[in-house]
């Protein structure tokens, strides 16, 4: 296909005479091909090269784990299975966890060979595109979340009713705290969720004294910050926070992203960033 010229060939088998002679029956597909014998070795091609189709036999558990990993972590990628012993275990393995586009068998015939690998690139074209509308409909839904996070926050700077900031934070899709008399009193579900990956947790209900040194840093900033300022923090290998702090009815709230917020926060926040 048109938008994947560059895609690889990866053909593994511990022949060498049977690779090169599947080398010269793809030739007519014009696709630059990698040849490996072991599990390892394809590994390493498939991790340094963008590769569209596999083809090869997983006649050990190395290898049939080699096409189980390749689907876990290349789905995009189509693998095709050619083996002279379709009732080995290792294949059966590969078969049925790996899912194969195709299973041949050897011999193979020549035109049936080309014609497979012509359309597992197409497969792979389409994998592609599909992976692509995946991550733009991701990324479409993540500013939607943090569009409504703001909307939410403008409401919460205004709002007099405790009850109802409660409620509105729990279901925020960034994480949220909020202190009052010097303690912690809600963490919502997505603070719980980032904070448990620092190792975090039960925070709820800690004094802002007894706080680990990874949020303490945090909250202190948040506490000299002006109010409604846009501020970011780093935290050690987890790379940057933004977020912002607001004086509620119910206390001191802070609210945090490990992406930047959409730019509709200047508008909450009072700050240009």
């Amino acid at each position: 296909m048109s938008d994947t010229p560059r895609a690889h060939v990866l053909l593994v088998d511990d022949d060498e005479s049977l690779r090169n002679a599947i080398v010269r029956v793809l030739r007519p597909t014009r696709r630059p091909l990698l040849t490996a014998s072991t599990a390892r070795e394809a590994g390493g091609l498939l991790k340094r090269h963008e590769v569209g189709v596999i083809v090869g036999e997983p006649r050990d558990s190395g290898l049939a784990d080699f096409f189980i990993e390749a689907r876990e972590r290349h789905p995009s990628v189509v693998r095709v299975i050619l083996t002279g012993y379709p009732d080995m275990s290792s294949v059966l393995k590969a078969v049925n966890e790996a899912h194969p586009f195709k299973l041949l068998t050897k011999p193979w015939l020549n035109g049936e060979l080309l014609a497979t690998v012509k359309l597992a690139f197409e497969q792979y074209a389409l994998n592609r595109k599909r992976d692509r509308l995946i991550d733009e409909y991701s990324s479409i839904r993540t500013h939607a979340e943090r569009g409504h996070a703001v909307h939410v926050l403008a409401a919460l700077a205004h709002s007099a009713h405790s009850d109802m900031n409660a409620e509105a934070i729990h279901d925020l899709p960034v994480g949220t705290l909020l202190l009052r008399d010097g303690a912690m009193v809600l963490v919502n579900p997505a603070a719980q969720r980032f904070l448990a990956a620092l190792g975090l947790s039960a925070l709820a209900g800690v004094a802002v004294a007894d706080l680990p040194a990874a949020l303490a840093a945090l909250v202190a900033d948040a506490f000299i910050a002006p109010r409604r300022q846009r501020m970011k923090h780093r935290l050690p290998d987890h790379g940057r926070l933004d977020y912002v702090v607001l004086e509620i009815a119910a206390g001191t709230l802070i609210a945090f992203a490990p992406a930047p917020l959409v730019k509709q926060a200047v508008v909450v926040q009072g700050s240009v960033s």
